[in-house]
Parts: structure tokens; C-alpha cells; sequence
């Protein structure tokens, strides 16, 4: 027996990491033809996708053209029978399955509304009269022309007018200096004057009394008439403020959806979830504000004052999402501070009343209905981005808003962290559908899994049958053609899914493992969070920059990371994460020996930057740091506000303010003066010095580099004895091989388990600094490494393993199967309701294309095949080698490059091996022979080449300049494909 098997806490994981259980392996968005999918369709496709590993899916409606919507639309007898096969079918294979909490993804919605219903989503506009002395007005106040069109939104559905509007205020308000060149006009914030009380019977008559320009506020609340498609009749977005919006969304769900069949499977589910997507609600009007019944008297329980005096600078314009706020009107200089308050107030209300009447309702709900709440918390919406955090049982974060960037990816970590809930993203959503070689989704995950995101959510897959007459090979889009990406069994890769799909899921095992060790938290708060961000590819000309470059060489791939913009912590490899500092105040978080929740992230110390920082946190603050609490304040720090205008935000000075009008800036001043004369605070005026100065309280990265490395992410997960290591090669297009010393706490015997087969062997380049394990781990760009260091075994000091070459492996017999356009198979269903249901599917049609030569090059040069051809190529061969390996050496077959593309190994009559495509390096020792080996190579190719040559993206519209206002067409190159080695066989010792 080795000596590995002794160690009994490494132990438990080798079953794991041999077969990773289901429940860590990446799940699926599917995106359904409404409820066209014949039953026959929905079993293969979940039968499919637990075949190829993956490990549950999230099913919704979109809409699928040419089709009968009140038969095949959310809601209709169809979609509930359909919702039923895949429950049940996901099910009985021990997949997880996600609901959504309406039709489509982007928000809560039903069909048992109207626009003027008291669940109906709602908001406050506004109508502006210009008011002078002498002229005045009198008579009836203007009302909205609630037919008036507008600009349609991006979103599926349409607008569907309200009949009824209520009268809510009416404010006038001096001009101070009429707007220039598109800027917000300048009010007076003093001189308003609330003339609500006047009106008799919708009427008022006022005349001011000085010769000032005025504006006269009339404003209105009324249903936004959002509505939401498909759907079997009409679907209206549901109010996120007030309670009756959660109480019909309960209601229908409890009352029509879970139907006795329905929840006796659910019951069968662990796993089963409803998601939450990020809020893409739409407001209509010029007031631009979420309202309801209940905002004006909760704003003035809460925050103590009227908010109708105030409106005029709440109104807004938005660019699709909140972060793309602009305010309509603007105070002066002087009143600025005091307005800026009021808008945090505004802000705080709603996020409120979001945790308070939808989320933590619905949440009760549906636990008592043994499904959990997984949801992207708050973006999208004016909500405060971590604090619905405790709320959820699953925070999701998207790679597609955030351009897949760390530090995005941090922004939720914090709750996610703080209140040990599981962190997931959605994954893979780009606006290059089936451009993209495979390495590229690969970057995005290994990129999430170095923030702790450790349940990948892939987006997506739909099946390739669709409605006929509208579907077209490669087969049905599900969201759109011009969006996202299909994992699924129209993409040649998915042969090699399995080997994938099992590899993540070791990554994602080990990384629940025990609690997250995360070195530094810092508390951010944000309302308006740029979600917009990994969205906007135009250079300084406005050319569109393809996602790809963007994601590769720009952002945090050219030192810029976009809120916490210093890089000293990430360099020196500290991990850090956002929260909000009210998060600290639950009963559920803790400090204790000079640690923030020391169960959990266990913050060795807090950062304090942002100019506004509310009292009572200020305060908990002082309490822990006379405790022993490590708290730095950092002024003159920098943070992204909106990446597409350029903005920034400049914290001159941090906490010089409360974040409210609550009158307590004096009570935050003296407190933070009693913070900063505490022996375990720190204040610098540079955030380069953030390293030192932590250093200097005596904080300690706890897998923090030997020497400073640019080059690499890390995240540590600590169980018992064991620390669970994951490292990361993040400039995967601009970075060069590199070397990182990782110093961990304990002396420990450190191991390197190989993702792609769950192999544990044991690391070599080991040696001890002090009560530290310092470990060398070599990295190539875009290449993570996997370890588990052992406290329970004391280390014997290495140098790092070196590699020779055995030989080159040349000859190669090559084939390309070149994938195409084959027969529509026709589906049809009856399921004896008097009509039938009928699909098609589109077959590919494989050629195999025999290659003259035994060069390994590009298919784009290769004779025969050219620039047209996507598929799977095959590459045999034959070496001989002298002898097996050697006991303590390891035989590894080094693929060279597979252009990005996903592929597997067989060696003699071995199993398919699959392998890393950033360094694609198979371990071969147990199955490399003396004498003559057989090498098959697989590897496949995106659809690229062959949908540039079919036409298919001709009548596309880039999704990348659509959601900027501009009609461009969808564009790519044709990309090179295949093994392109150089292949050889090396001994590693």
C-alpha cells in the first residue's frame, strides 16, 4: 500500500476525484421552443445531456417562430406537460432541474395580470410644465398619454399601455441654468415647493411669486406594461416592491403550476431550484422610477423624511440596465452633496422592499415547497448589489455582463462567501454564436473558479429540433442566433463532453471542499453597478473589438481591473472580495480571533474606501478593531461607475460622509476618529500602498507568492488538514510560461491532481520557510493547476520535477470529418387532443475527408480540406519506445497545440483520455508500453468555418453593436483548426 493511502483525510476524495458525482458537474440553461417539443424530443435531449455529463438543466420558454402561441406558450396545457416530462426525466437520472420564475429568463412575470393590477409592475412618471409670474397656470394638470409609442425594448414581449394612472404629486421647482449641449438642466433644490395639497379635483392654479423660470413636476403612477413572450395568453412583469407582486406570483405557482404529479417529483429532487435571472425590468415614461403603492410611505418610515420634495432629481433616463442611469434633472453645486443623499436613499428604499416583499416571500415559498432560490441578485435593477445576498440559497453571477473579469466576479463573492452560500455564473453567453474555439469558454471558467465560483451554469443548450418551416441547420437557436453559444449535440466537440464535463466537475468537487480562506474584505456599496461592462466593444473610433480580443488582451489582461483598481493584493497573491458593511451587522456574522466569520472567508482585515459609509457600520467597526480587528483606510481610491461613457468615481476621502440624509455625518466623523487612533488601523492616501500597509498590521496572504507574479489567480479552500489550492495562468493569449512559489500556512505534503483523470500524485518542487509550505508550481498562459497539500504529513523538501524529451511522434495518418448540412427528420405527436405537434430536425451529414500527407498543419492548409471545413479530425500514428516508464517517472504525451479545440487521447487499448487546451499534456505512464504504441488523436473544431461558407451569418445582426443603437451585421474570420503539435513524448521526473 502506498504511502498516499494512508493518509486518510487526502483519501476520502480519491472516489470523487476518480467519477465526479453529478452534482458538481456543469449545468445547463435549455432553452425550449415554447412547449413545441414532442415528448420524444424532450426525452432525448435530457437523455443526451446526462449522457454527455452534464449535471442539470434550467429550463425556460423562448419564443420559436411560425407556431400557435396560446397551444405551445408558457402556460398553456403544452408547456405544463412538457414542464412535467422534464421534471420528471431530469429526475429519475439524479440531474438537477431549474425553474424560471416566469416565461423567457428576465423577470418574474404572469398571465393572471393586467397592467393595472395591483401585482403589476409599476412606475412613476412625470409631465413638465413651464410655469412663470405673471402667466401662471391654472386648470386641470396634464395626465400621460399612455398611448404614446415609444422606443421598444430589447427584451422578448412588448409593451401593452395601462388604462389608469394616480395622481401622486405635483412640485415646482426655479430653474437655475437652462441645460447646454445635452446636459441635465440646473434646479434649485432649496427652493422647491410641494404644491400637492392644492390640487381640487386634478386641478391646480399657481402663479410664483418671483420672475424665476419654473417647472412644474406633475407626476403619476401607473403599470409599466412590460409584458414578457411567449406566452399562451399575455405575460405581465410582476412588482418586485410591493408585497402583491410575490403574493400572485405565489398564488399562480402554488395554485396552477405545482400540481400534485409536480411536486411528488419535486420531492424526489434535491436539487430542485427555481432561478432568478438578472432584472431586466423596463420602466417606460420620462420619470424613469419603480414605484408602488408602498414606496412613498416606506421611503418615509424608514429614512424619516417626504421623497415628493425630492422627485424632480430622482427622475431618470436608463440605458437598458440601471447602470446606464442619467439623471434628468440636476441641483447646483452647493446642494449636490444633499441630493445625492436623498438618491441613496431612494435606492436603499427599493432594495429594501426587493429583499422584504420579493425575495424573502418567495424564498419561504418555496422552500416549503422543497425547492430552492438561485438567483443573480440585484443587477439590472437600482438595487444595492450584495445585500439581498442572505436571502437566496444561490448567489449567480453571468461572464457575458461582466466580460467574464475577476473583478466582477468578486463583486458577489463577498455575500456569497459571508453567508457560506453557493456561488455559480452563468457561462459562456457572448455575442459570437459558434465562432469560438473551445479554449475560449474554458478561460471564462477557469477564470470564475479563481473567485470561488465553483457551479458553472453553461449558456446554453437547445435542442436542434424546432418548428417547422423555421428551423434550419444546424438546428433550432432557442436564444437567438445572433447570442450566446449551444453546448450541445449540434457542436462537434460535444464527442469529448463527457471527459470535459467530468474534469470540471473535480475542479468544482475540491473546491467545495471545507471553507473558503479568502485573505481581505472590502466593503463596497452599489446600487448601479456597471453589469453593462462586459458588454461594450468599441475602440476609440467606435469599431467593434470581437469579444474574444477584448476578453484576451483587454481589461484585467492589460493590468486594468475595473473597482478595486490597485494590483498589488492580486500580484502578491491575496485574495480580497466586495461586500456591503451593513452585511456585517447580521446576527449570522461573526468576529473572532482577529477574523471576520472565521467559519467562513475569515478576513484577516477590512478595507475601508469609498467616501460614504454608514454610522452603525462605522461604529461595529471601531467596536472589533479595539478587539483586534485589522481595518485600513484607504483614500484617493478609483472605481469603474459606466465603462461605456469612460466614468469614474474618485473616493477622495473614505468614510467622510453618511451615504443617507440622515444627519449623522458629524456622529460618522468622530466615530471614524476614534477608529483611526486604534493600534490595528492603518490610513494611506495611495491605494499602491495597500500591500505594505496590511504587511505592516501584520496580515499574511495565506497562499500568497513567494515573490510578486502578474501572471496568476489563485484560491484556497482549507478542510481540517488539508488546503485545496487552485492556481491559474490568466493571460492565456498575451503571457508566457511561468513559475509561481505559492507559500502556504503549515508544513504539508503537497499533491497535484490532474483534472482530466483524477489522478493524485505527489508535487515535486517543495520546500519549507519557516511554519510555511512553499510550493512551485509551473504554469503555462491560460493553464490551471489543481493541489491538495497534506498538514497531516510532513513535507520532504524537493526541487521542482524536470521534464526531457523522449522522442517526437510524427507520421501521422489524418482524416477530417468535415460536418455539414444533411436530411430534416420529421417529428410529429399526437397526443389525441385533436391536433398535432410537428418538429424537424436537421441531421449533419459527416464526410470524411482522407488527408494526402503526414504533416500536422491547419486544415485551412491542409489539401482537401481548405477553409470551408468544421468537425472532428482524427491523427494516428505509431512510435516505438525502448522501454516503459520508470519507477518515479512519468510518461506524458504533449499534444503541442489543438488550435483551442476540445479532443481526447487513446493510447493502445486505453480509455479516451481528455486534455487541458491550453497545455495539452496526457499522462500516458499506464499505459505506454516497450515497443510499439498505437496514438489516436481526436480533436475537434467550433462550426465557424462551415457557417462562413453556408451564409449563415449574413443576415445576423452583431448583438455587440445592436445593444448600442447600431444595425451592423454579424462578422468572423475564418480560423485555423486541428493538432498542430509539435507532438512528442516526455519523461518527467
Amino acid at each position: 500500500m502506498s504511502a498516499l493511502d494512508h493518509h486518510r483525510a487526502l483519501d476520502q476524495h480519491r472516489g470523487p476525484l476518480q467519477d465526479s458525482p453529478i452534482e458538481f458537474r456543469p449545468e445547463l440553461r435549455w432553452w425550449l421552443a415554447e412547449g413545441l417539443h414532442t415528448d420524444r424530443t424532450l426525452r432525448f435531449e435530457i437523455d443526451a445531456a446526462h449522457r454527455l455529463g452534464f449535471g442539470g438543466m434550467e429550463f425556460l420558454a423562448m419564443d420559436e417562430q411560425a407556431i400557435d402561441h396560446p397551444r405551445y406558450g408558457w402556460g398553456s396545457e403544452e408547456w405544463v406537460h412538457d414542464s412535467q416530462i422534464v421534471v420528471e426525466e431530469t429526475t429519475t437520472r439524479g440531474m438537477s432541474v431549474s425553474f424560471t420564475s416566469g416565461t423567457n429568463w428576465s423577470n418574474a412575470n404572469l398571465p393572471t395580470i393586467d397592467p393595472d393590477h395591483p401585482a403589476a409592475a409599476r412606475e412613476l412618471n412625470v409631465v413638465v410644465e413651464d410655469v412663470r409670474a405673471g402667466a401662471g397656470r391654472e386648470g386641470a394638470l396634464p395626465r400621460i398619454e399612455l398611448d404614446a409609442q415609444r422606443t421598444e425594448s430589447l427584451l422578448p414581449g412588448h409593451r401593452i399601455a395601462p388604462k389608469t394612472q394616480e395622481f401622486v404629486a405635483v412640485v415646482a421647482v426655479p430653474v437655475v441654468t437652462e441645460g447646454a449641449d445635452g446636459a441635465a438642466l440646473v434646479l434649485d433644490a432649496d427652493g422647491v415647493v410641494d404644491l400637492t395639497s392644492r390640487v381640487v379635483e386634478g386641478a391646480l392654479d399657481w402663479e410664483p411669486d418671483d420672475d424665476r423660470d419654473w417647472k412644474l413636476f406633475v407626476f403619476w403612477s401607473h403599470g409599466t406594461g412590460q409584458t414578457a413572450s411567449p406566452s399562451a395568453s399575455v405575460n405581465y412583469t410582476v412588482n418586485y416592491l410591493d408585497r402583491a407582486g410575490v403574493d400572485a406570483v405565489i398564488d399562480y405557482w402554488g395554485s396552477t403550476v405545482l400540481t400534485p404529479e409536480l411536486r411528488a417529483l419535486i420531492a424526489r429532487n434535491p436539487r430542485a431550484q427555481m432561478y432568478m435571472d438578472s432584472l431586466e425590468l423596463d420602466t417606460w415614461g420620462e420619470g424613469g422610477l419603480f414605484w408602488g403603492a408602498s414606496v412613498a410611505r416606506e421611503f418615509r418610515e424608514r429614512r424619516g423624511y417626504d421623497i415628493t420634495p425630492w422627485l424632480p432629481f430622482l427622475t431618470r433616463s436608463v440605458l437598458l440596465m440601471a447602470s446606464a442611469t442619467t439623471y434628468r434633472y440636476q441641483p447646483t453645486d452647493a446642494q449636490r452633496a444633499t441630493v445625492e443623499k436623498v438618491r441613496h436613499d431612494y435606492v436603499e428604499t427599493l432594495t429594501d422592499l426587493y429583499i422584504e416583499n420579493m425575495l424573502r416571500p418567495f424564498a419561504a415559498f418555496l422552500h416549503e415547497n422543497g425547492i430552492l432560490l438561485r438567483s443573480e441578485i440585484s443587477y439590472g435593477l437600482p438595487f444595492e448589489l450584495t445585500r439581498p445576498g442572505p436571502e437566496v440559497d444561490g448567489i449567480e453571477t453571468e461572464s457575458l455582463e461582466f466580460g467574464s473579469q475577476i473583478d466582477a466576479y468578486r463583486l458577489l463573492a463577498g455575500p456569497a462567501h459571508l453567508f457560506g452560500k453557493q456561488y455559480s455564473s452563468e457561462t459562456g453567453a457572448t455575442t459570437r454564436n459558434h465562432m469560438l474555439d473551445h479554449r475560449f469558454y474554458d478561460q471564462i471558467i477557469a477564470t470564475q473558479l479563481a473567485a470561488g465560483i465553483t457551479k458553472t451554469v453553461l449558456h446554453g443548450w437547445a435542442s436542434t429540433a424546432g418548428a417547422e418551416g423555421a428551423t434550419e441547420w444546424p438546428g433550432h437557436e432557442g436564444m437567438w442566433p445572433g447570442f450566446s453559444e449551444r453546448f450541445d449535440l449540434r457542436q462537434p466537440a460535444s464527442e469529448f463532453y463527457p471527459q470535459w464535463n467530468k474534469a470540471i466537475g473535480r475542479v468544482q468537487y475540491l473546491l467545495r471542499q471545507g471553507r473558503p480562506r479568502i485573505d481581505v474584505g472590502i466593503l463596497r456599496t452599489d446600487h448601479f453597478v456597471d453589469n453593462l461592462s462586459g458588454m461594450f466593444f468599441l475602440d476609440q473610433d467606435g469599431a467593434r473589438i470581437p469579444d474574444e480580443v477584448a476578453y484576451g488582451t483587454m481589461w484585467m489582461r492589460d493590468r486594468a481591473n475595473h473597482w478595486w483598481q490597485d494590483l498589488g493584493m492580486q500580484d502578491a497573491g491575496w485574495s480580497y472580495e466586495f461586500f456591503d458593511g451593513s452585511l456585517l451587522q447580521r446576527d449570522e456574522v461573526s468576529f473572532a480571533d482577529g477574523l471576520v466569520q472565521p467559519d467562513g472567508p475569515g478576513y484577516q482585515a477590512l478595507i475601508v474606501y469609498q467616501e460614504a459609509l454608514n454610522a452603525d457600520v462605522a461604529r461595529l467597526l471601531l467596536d472589533w478593531a479595539r478587539a483586534g480587528l485589522r481595518v485600513l483606510i484607504v483614500n484617493g481610491a478609483r472605481e469603474l461607475k459606466l465603462l461605456m461613457t469612460g466614468e469614474h468615481i474618485l473616493n477622495e476621502r473614505a468614510a467622510s460622509r453618511t451615504p443617507g440624509l440622515d444627519g449623522r455625518d458629524d456622529e460618522l466623523a468622530a466615530t471614524m476618529a476614534e477608529l483611526r487612533a486604534q493600534p490595528t488601523v492603518a490610513e494611506i492616501d495611495d491605494p499602491a500602498q495597500t500591500v505594505s500597509a496590511l504587511r505592516g498590521l501584520g496580515v499574511t496572504g495565506r497562499a500568497e507568492f513567494a515573490t510578486e507574479n502578474r501572471n496568476v489567480l489563485g484560491y484556497l479552500r482549507e478542510e481540517g488538514d488539508l488546503l485545496h489550492v487552485y492556481l491559474y495562468h490568466f493571460l492565456y493569449e498575451t503571457g508566457e510560461d511561468t513559475v509561481v512559489e505559492v507559500a502556504l500556512p503549515g508544513a504539508g505534503t503537497p499533491y497535484r491532481i490532474d483534472p482530466w483523470s483524477g489522478s493524485i500524485v505527489e508535487h515535486h518542487g517543495v520546500r519549507l520557510d519557516g511554519d510555511r509550505t512553499v510550493v512551485s508550481v509551473a504554469l503555462a498562459p491560460g493553464e490551471i493547476a489543481l493541489l491538495t497539500v497534506d498538514r497531516s504529513k510532513r513535507p520532504a523538501e524537493s526541487a521542482p520535477a524536470s521534464r526531457e524529451k523522449v522522442q517526437e511522434v510524427g507520421g501521422w495518418s489524418i482524416a477530417v470529418e468535415s460536418w455539414d448540412a444533411g436530411e430534416n427528420e420529421l417529428i410529429v405527436e399526437d397526443r389525441g387532443l385533436g391536433y398535432e405537434s410537428r418538429e424537424v430536425r436537421p441531421t449533419t451529414a459527416v464526410t470524411t475527408i482522407a488527408v494526402d500527407g503526414t504533416e500536422l498543419r491547419p486544415w485551412t492548409e491542409l489539401a482537401g480540406v481548405g477553409p470551408e471545413v468544421s468537425g472532428v479530425a482524427e491523427y494516428r500514428t505509431e512510435v516505438v519506445l525502448d522501454r516503459p516508464a520508470e519507477p518515479g517517472e512519468r510518461l506524458l504525451l504533449d499534444l503541442g497545440s489543438p488550435a483551442g479545440g476540445l479532443g481526447a487521447v487513446v493510447v493502445g487499448d486505453g480509455e479516451a483520455r481528455g486534455f487541458d487546451t491550453s497545455r495539452p499534456v496526457v499522462d500516458i505512464t499506464d499505459v505506454a508500453r516497450a515497443g510499439r504504441n498505437t496514438i489516436v488523436v481526436r480533436v475537434a473544431s467550433s462550426l465557424n468555418n462551415r457557417l462562413i461558407a453556408r451564409g449563415y451569418y449574413d443576415g445576423i445582426p452583431d448583438m455587440g453593436t445592436l445593444l448600442l443603437g447600431r444595425q451592423e451585421s454579424h462578422t468572423t474570420v475564418v480560423r485555423p483548426h486541428g493538432l498542430l503539435g509539435p507532438v512528442s513524448i516526455v519523461s518527467e521526473r
